[in-house]
């Protein structure tokens, strides 16, 4: 430290008394581990979003009334387009830097949400959900349902063609919910779709709402995780029960940061150079009588769409609700899925009987549900993701649509049970080899990674 930053922190100090505190943050040990950087990845991007978002907020319109656009667009020029779309067209053709920073923040969309979905990923392999980090675990969880939200309603705003078939297909979902689909979806669209009310209540949600309710969870994460201290993968012969193996926070994480944060910025804004993200030009207006065929969401919504594709069309009635396809694709199966992630924590500690408290991550071929869960629940994902492209493989590959449905739904329905079935298969085999079963506690299992690298 220089010494004028000397004289200026010890003048500080003796009016708010922060050494103590300062340097118990500044000794704060980080592993050393590139996983554990998928966070701060995801954190950096969300900074990048709301710099860029507060400049495309002074120059969007939430609006679909109808205007003229008159503006350097050649192929645009004189056209009458929905608002919302035409002070997009304007933002990229006639504002400075505005084509790039909108790139900018496309592209930090799909940063944010990758790395928070790695990030989860990493979390439930590794078992850094178990106590006592459950309430942290689950307000991750919180932090990707809001995101993807929040993703959805960004990828909507626009008012193109793509945008106005994925909210038609939210209106659907909503409207489908038995009993009080008809009243949710006047409360959150303001009447039947298409309503003029949707774009403006969108960006209510997108800009002001969601970006506050995630600045929160972030907040409540990382203080938890301060209070709490890292996880850290299994070291020979070091009790990771009790230390912490890494770097401290000053000055060894925070020029790691400083790197990670430069970097980040740097491929965003290179990708919005070379890479057109969200080229709505080519895409036009949505224009509620034209749905095309090859209409897809974004990716972190592939498999919802996916869902809505595979499942047959099929509807009943019980006590004056109907039941239908588009409920049960879009809420009750997603709804399982998260309900499982919610609850896997409780369900793995209750079937193995695990004690006390996790600060060392695992194999999860060491946790033969854990594996299990894992590749069924994420094959899943991915067969249903690949399914909302069933449209454009059948084009590439010359097979009839019907017979890629029909490869899909039996896909969707067998593979994840066998391959989560067999996983589970092989890391039963894996402990019957070694003589010994999943470990009960925390000093058991270093005790076996130790022994481990000895025989090794």
């Amino acid at each position: 430290m220089t010494p004028l930053f000397s004289a200026l922190f010890d003048s500080l100090d003796k009016r708010m008394k922060l050494k103590g505190p300062t340097r118990q943050a500044a000794n704060k040990v980080f592993p050393a581990n590139w996983s554990f950087l998928l966070g701060e990845v995801a954190t950096i991007s969300f900074g990048v979003l709301v710099a860029t978002g507060i400049f495309l907020t002074l120059f969007y319109r939430a609006s679909t009334d109808p205007v003229v656009y008159t503006g350097s667009n050649e192929f645009f020029n004189g056209v009458t387009l929905p608002a919302a779309f035409e002070s997009v067209i304007r933002l990229s053709d006639d504002i400075p830097g505005g084509l790039f920073v909108r790139r900018v923040h496309r592209a930090a969309s799909h940063l944010f949400i990758a790395t928070i979905v790695l990030h989860m990923l990493r979390i439930i392999m590794t078992g850094a959900f178990r106590k006592p980090r459950e309430l942290n675990y689950h307000v991750g969880i919180g932090l990707l349902t809001v995101s993807l939200a929040e993703g959805f309603l960004g990828y909507s705003l626009p008012y193109d063609s793509l945008a106005g078939t994925g909210i038609r297909v939210a209106y659907s979902i909503v409207l489908s919910i038995p009993y009080v689909g008809e009243n949710v979806a006047f409360w959150v669209f303001g009447g039947e779709f298409p309503t003029g009310d949707i774009i403006p209540r969108f960006q209510a949600l997108h800009v002001f709402v969601l970006p506050l309710v995630i600045s929160g969870l972030i907040a409540v994460h990382v203080a938890i995780l301060i209070r709490q201290k890292h996880t850290q993968m299994p070291k020979p012969d070091v009790d990771g029960h009790t230390y912490i193996v890494g770097k401290p926070l000053w000055p060894g994480q925070f020029a790691e940061s400083t790197t990670l944060f430069l970097w980040v910025g740097g491929l965003l804004a290179l990708s919005s150079t070379l890479i057109p993200w969200s080229d709505v030009e080519l895409l036009g207006p949505y224009l509620p009588g034209e749905v095309g065929n090859n209409a897809q969401p974004d990716w972190f919504l592939f498999w919802t769409d996916g869902l809505l594709r595979a499942l047959p069309p099929f509807e009943f009635t019980i006590l004056g609700g109907t039941f239908n396809t588009v409920f049960v694709a879009g809420a009750v199966i997603p709804g399982i899925m998260f309900g499982l992630l919610i609850a896997y924590p409780f369900l793995e500690r209750k079937v193995y009987k695990l004690e006390g408290d996790w600060h060392v991550l695992t194999n999860p071929l060491d946790i033969p549900l854990r594996g299990a869960m894992v590749m069924g629940t994420f094959s899943f994902v991915l067969l249903a993701s690949a399914n909302a492209t069933n449209d454009i493989l059948s084009r590439m590959i010359g097979i009839p649509i019907e017979t890629m449905v029909w490869v899909f739904r039996l896909s969707m329905l067998f593979a994840p049970p066998l391959l989560a079935y067999a996983v589970y298969r092989y890391s039963k085999q894996r402990l019957i080899e070694t003589g010994s079963r999943v470990a009960t506690n925390e000093q058991e299992a270093q005790s076996r990674f130790d022994a481990s690298q000895v025989s090794g």
